[in-house]
């Protein structure tokens, strides 16, 4: 769901090409496929079982929220269970999602790129990150050896097997990078890069022994000096289309070697971090929500939700693209995440626009700003991850979205309606529907719709945390749909395996927010950085402003989630010491994120929408997005001059 532009995008640059038929193989490549008949069955047998802790991980959570309300007991070890349940989805899922797609990456440079380089590149990133997970596994098979005199506190569950299913998940990472390596190694042997193959596998030794080599040079560097140098050089990593998540544990190892008296410390952190990042019962409130998001798609909530917005706004001049527009409010009420939102609202809503003659412009643009809504209206995922990393409150952060979220809905209606009635062949009125018909298609989402203020009032009432909201979200998805007949097995299958691709992915990138934390931490660059800052006598919002642009920036390349655990550590300090209210940054970050969304060049919303607008180009569809752009810009303007607009319904309720 998430990751859809990313593996859009690395489909179109692929850079592995299937040897021709009947071509000798060399040797590198005859051992990849060695590999490949052991990888390939045990990979999939573990995905198996991350897929089963997925479909499962809801249901003690909802026994215990049932059993608190209505006996005033609580069951004992659901956080344990919930913990290990999470190392399961993770681990297990690691190098199957390596093998199936990869992990998140930025693909900005690569794609220009002509292929020898590229491929050099992506040998050197293979070789650099296949020998980082084999530390890493050492390292954390050492911390499951030093733990094997301790257990859980409530079920008593030895740390040492979580340790080693860890240990198992990165071991079978290593192997699935090291078969992927040879394989890029015999095709540049075939195009004899000599040159390449010795330039990538020289650069990846001296990455991984920068810590030695460069604590050897006899120059003076503050600690400062060495954050700064280590975030440029964690942007080339990126920019060379190493995945986020590797860099970032990379850049933090290498860090925490340089700064430290020794490796110890950097070495510890790789057999210590990825699993206590891993094992939160908090960080579960991912997968619930994700999973309680790709039911609700796969139950075809999407169509209802367009079909009863088309018979209330459908009469209105441009009531279809409204209809979309308000589609998408509702689909994101339940999904949480903004491609998403976009391109399954696009396949239900696209059509019948087209149908109506609809202008391709006026249609796509109200789909893929439509999108943006899913990211800001409640629940969403961008704000469980602000919250996450920033340490703030995820029921505030979604209070504080519901204003600004229905005012840019409201907004985007608005502008169609403008369109519409200034140029009526844009966007034709619909046929008349009798005031029956439409309160009969309240039908179709009344169920959806109670899940979703039964969720907020939960996590707002204090009845559960936005873990367990996350939980009765699931449960709650899947029996509506279940007595509406409209799930069925392979659906249910699809929803679970999905949900542990995505978790995959994102946590992934935040074990590398957890390792490069520890250099950040060190070197004190976010801190020292924030007094620089603030002591430079500029105008806050002139360096707002800056900030909001580089997320624009971002934007264009990046989907919002990977853009907030990649800037915000850094960020976030700045923010704090400026005076802003930290609610209120996240709602405006979350938004301006989305305003790069669908920004050319790249607009990754754009993109993905484009996948299911066949014959519509992508010029056609950046011209319909510039009143949707200026609503956006419009809305952050007036939360910076009005914060209340974000943080008035949270003072109401906390």
């Amino acid at each position: 769901m998430a990751e859809l532009s990313t593996m859009m995008s690395q489909a179109s640059c692929d850079l592995h090409d299937a040897p021709q038929d009947g071509a000798k193989k060399n040797p590198l490549e005859l051992c990849a496929d060695g590999l490949d008949l052991i990888l390939e069955p045990l990979g999939k047998w573990m995905f198996a079982i991350a897929t089963l802790a997925v479909g499962a991980m809801s249901l003690p959570i909802v026994i215990d929220v049932l059993a608190r309300i209505l006996m005033g007991k609580s069951l004992s070890g659901v956080v344990e269970l919930e913990e290990y349940l999470m190392v399961v989805i993770v681990f297990l899922a690691l190098g199957y999602t390596q093998k199936s797609g990869g992990h998140i990456f930025i693909d900005l440079v690569t794609c220009k790129l002509p292929r020898k380089a590229a491929r050099c590149l992506q040998t050197f990133s293979l070789a650099s990150c296949s020998v980082f997970f084999g530390v890493m596994c050492w390292r954390t098979v050492l911390t499951a050896m030093h733990k094997t005199t301790e257990y859980s506190t409530m079920l008593g569950i030895p740390v040492w097997t979580a340790l080693a299913l860890a240990a198992i998940g990165v071991a079978v990472m290593c192997l699935v990078l090291l078969q992927q390596l040879l394989r890029s190694l015999s095709e540049n042997l075939q195009d004899r890069a000599w040159l390449g193959i010795i330039l990538a596998l020289a650069a990846a030794a001296a990455l991984l022994t920068m810590p030695t080599w460069l604590k050897a040079i006899p120059w003076e560097i503050s600690r400062f000096e060495y954050g700064l140098y280590g975030m440029a050089f964690l942007m080339v990593l990126l920019l060379s289309g190493m995945p986020i998540g590797f860099a970032m544990s990379i850049v933090g190892y290498i860090g925490l070697g340089v700064l430290g008296f020794n490796l110890t410390p950097a070495l510890n952190s790789l057999g210590i971090s990825p699993y206590h990042t891993t094992a939160s019962f908090i960080l579960a409130v991912a997968p619930l929500f994700i999973f309680m998001g790709l039911l609700a798609s796969e139950a075809g909530i999407s169509k209802e939700l367009f079909d009863t917005a088309y018979k209330w706004l459908g009469r209105l001049p441009g009531g279809l693209a409204m209809a979309a527009v308000a589609g998408c409010s509702g689909f994101a009420a339940v999904c949480g995440d903004s491609m998403a939102t976009a391109v399954t609202m696009g396949s239900v809503a696209l059509p019948e626009m087209q149908a109506k003659k609809y202008k391709s412009g006026l249609a796509c643009g109200a789909l893929a700003a439509g999108g943006t809504l899913g990211i800001l209206i409640p629940p969403s995922v961008g704000f469980i991850f602000y919250a996450l990393v920033t340490e703030e409150s995820v029921g505030k952060l979604f209070i504080a979205g519901i204003v600004p979220g229905v005012l840019l809905a409201l907004m985007f209606i608005a502008a169609i309606w403008i369109i519409a009635t200034r140029h009526p062949e844009t966007a034709p009125r619909g046929e008349a529907v009798s005031f029956g018909e439409k309160l009969a298609s309240l039908k179709g989402v009344i169920g959806m719709l109670i899940l979703f203020v039964m969720i907020l009032g939960g996590i707002l009432g204090g009845f559960f945390s936005p873990t367990e909201g996350g939980a009765i979200g699931v449960v709650g998805a899947f029996l509506i749909t279940v007595v509406r007949r409209k799930l069925t097995w392979k659906g249910l299958l699809r929803a679970c395996e999905q949900t542990v691709f995505i978790t995959c992915k994102l946590l992934m990138i935040l074990i590398g927010v957890s390792i490069l934390g520890y250099f950040m931490a060190s070197s004190r660059l976010p801190f020292e950085l924030a007094n620089v800052i603030t002591g430079s006598g500029l105008n806050r919002y002139l360096i707002l402003g800056g900030v909001l642009l580089l997320y624009i920036i971002l934007g264009c390349l990046m989907n919002v989630i990977p853009m907030i655990l990649l800037t915000l550590p850094a960020i976030f300090p700045t923010i704090l010491a400026l005076g802003f209210d930290p609610i209120w940054f996240g709602v405006v970050t979350v938004v301006i994120m989305e305003v790069g969304q669908i920004t050319p060049p790249v607009g990754v919303n754009v993109f993905a929408l484009s996948s299911v607008a066949e014959g519509v180009s992508m010029g056609t569809i950046f011209s319909g997005i510039l009143p949707f752009f200026l609503c956006m810009v419009l809305l952050i303007g007036l939360l910076i001059i009005f914060p209340p607009l974000a943080t008035g319904l949270v003072s109401v309720f906390f």
